[in-house]
């Protein structure tokens, strides 16, 4: 429940100044009750009473509330000057006592310059200039403070209690970000030229962690609450209205940037952990690594020399890095977007383009398809026509042959699908190992060896077309509405450019902090619809 008092006075000529005041109780609670007959007595009869073995039964019922109080004001000068101030403080069961209330403020303020200093000008129409400040608390989920003994399957007629896997933490504090910002935003030719650019720093403390550790302690993890992670970027809009006509057709542009680098300061005061495992698959992780860029993705590499140069081993296969690196990092260097809209007479035409730059994306899928030649990509050096190359085997390793017309000494099989890798040897020698099309993809997309599968996540995408008609005001005003729109809307049409094969660099299997990975995962889809909006 909510209540809310609001309030609104005009002090003189000047000033205008709006408060409101409230309190907040919000209550979450959770339940679920499962059952589970592992092997059916009977088959195909799909009831809990038809288990051969005796049922699996869990139970979960987690509750928790948050208390909450909570102020603002705004204070408006001659509505050219604000200054908007808040202040909330929550207290949440999820916390122990002593650190279960937690109080995060803001403050902003904003200024008109085009209004204040009078600026009648035809080129310059609107300058405004605003900054802020905000603090932001966050609690953490329930039942994270005491190890409690959960109950598990039973030992014979006996109730079997164990211990828990993750050590909790007694003395959790809540999660505070404190960020600010400053930006401008300006007009020119009566509006035909719109900029805004805004520049933030963020800073977390206090991040409540789930870490692992070593399993001779008696847990595989335990809660840690003192990650410090930053992040400071820039986001620029630029709109543009190129040609706009008497008879009303109008062409506006809108150009969206956006930058942002994040560092992790500190995952752990007492130097107990440098890396934090955002996500995994095989052997492969993206990290959280003090001192470094958020999202790494950290895993094994080819072994290089001191020129960078990959080495092979004695056969000819890459050699793998026996120490494992970072490979890249999934956190773009900058996104942007570009909107066109055409409208006349109630009709509109508008398409997005946007686009990633930057980043890193590991792809189980190519790792996968290259490796068991399942891909198109597995076809050059299979045979004479895709590029293979001549050889036969002399019972200890495969001479290449000059062509594919020579024949093998001591009636040896001649084969076509010969490979050779683009490396060195480990006293500096171009590599003249070769090696047969099967063994070549087998090596280079080997499991154990994640950099082959990792590529720049950069696209260029057709995010949206979309044609819609205003109906007439004087039509829809008879029907006793406001405004009625109609439009077709297509979505994720397809990519313009992009440098990952086989797969859509947007389709990671994780959405949350372990960005980065893909493992076969299924195609995106394009949609298309229709859109009906009625204004009353």
């Amino acid at each position: 429940g909510e209540f809310t008092l609001n309030a609104k006075k005009k002090l003189g000529s000047d000033f205008d100044i709006d408060v409101l005041a409230g309190a907040n109780l919000r209550t979450n609670q959770f339940e679920e009750n499962y059952q589970q007959a592992p092997r059916l007595a009977v088959k195909d009869v799909y009831t809990l009473n038809n288990s051969r073995d005796p049922l699996i039964s869990t139970s979960l019922l987690t509750r928790q509330k948050v208390y909450s109080g909570f102020a603002a004001a705004q204070v408006g000068f001659r509505n050219y000057a604000f200054v908007n101030l808040t202040a909330r403080n929550d207290w949440s069961s999820t916390l122990p006592r002593g650190n279960n209330s937690y109080f995060y403020p803001s403050a902003n303020a904003s200024l008109v310059l085009s209004e204040a200093l009078h600026i009648q000008s035809d080129v310059l129409t609107l300058l405004k200039l605003r900054g802020g400040w905000a603090q932001v608390g966050k609690d953490t989920d329930p039942y994270q403070e005491i190890n409690t003994y959960p109950f598990n399957q039973p030992f014979g007629s006996l109730p079997l209690l164990t211990v828990s896997d993750k050590f909790l933490n007694k003395d959790l504090k809540p999660e505070i970000t404190t960020s600010t910002e400053v930006g401008v935003e300006a007009g020119f030719f009566d509006n035909r030229a719109r900029l805004d650019v805004t520049y933030y720093n963020s800073h977390s403390r206090n991040q409540i962690l789930l870490a692992d550790v070593s399993p001779t302690t008696g847990y595989l993890k335990k809660l840690l609450n003192t990650g410090e992670l930053s992040n400071h970027g820039v986001e620029v809009m630029l709109g543009v209205t190129p040609v706009t006509t008497r008879s009303g057709f109008r062409w506006d542009v809108n150009i969206n940037y956006a930058r942002n680098v994040s560092k992790v300061i500190e995952l752990d005061e007492d130097g107990f952990l440098t890396n934090y495992v955002l996500g995994s698959s095989g052997n492969i992780q993206v990290l959280a690594s003090q001192g470094q860029r958020y999202g790494a993705l950290y895993g094994t590499g080819f072994k290089r020399d001191s020129l960078n140069r990959i080495l092979v081993n004695s056969d000819g296969t890459p050699a793998t890095d026996p120490t494992k690196k970072i490979l890249g990092y999934y956190t773009p260097t900058w996104t942007g977007s570009i909107n066109n809209s055409f409208s006349f007479k109630g009709v509109n035409l508008s398409f997005l383009i946007d686009t990633k730059q930057g980043g890193s994306i590991w792809s189980g899928t190519n790792s996968t398809g290259m490796r068991t030649g399942v891909l198109a990509a597995t076809m050059p050096g299979r045979d004479e026509e895709h590029g293979g190359l001549p050889y036969y085997f002399d019972g200890q390793k495969n001479v290449q042959l000059p062509d594919h017309n020579a024949s093998a000494p001591n009636g040896a099989t001649v084969k076509h699908d010969g490979i050779i890798f683009d490396g060195y040897t480990a006293d500096g020698k171009k590599n003249a190992a070769i090696l047969a099309a099967p063994d070549y993809y087998k090596a280079v997309y080997s499991s154990n060896l994640s950099e082959s599968a990792v590529y720049d996540a950069s696209f260029i995408k057709l995010r949206e077309v979309k044609l819609g008609y205003m109906l007439p005001v004087s039509l829809v005003n008879r029907w006793g509405l406001q405004q009625v729109n109609i439009a077709l809307v297509a979505r994720n049409l397809g990519y313009l450019h992009k440098n990952t094969p086989n797969i859509d660099p947007e389709t990671a299997f994780n959405t949350g902090n372990g960005q980065g990975l893909e493992t076969l995962q299924i195609p995106t889809t394009r949609s298309f619809g229709f859109n009906l909006n009625v204004s009353f």
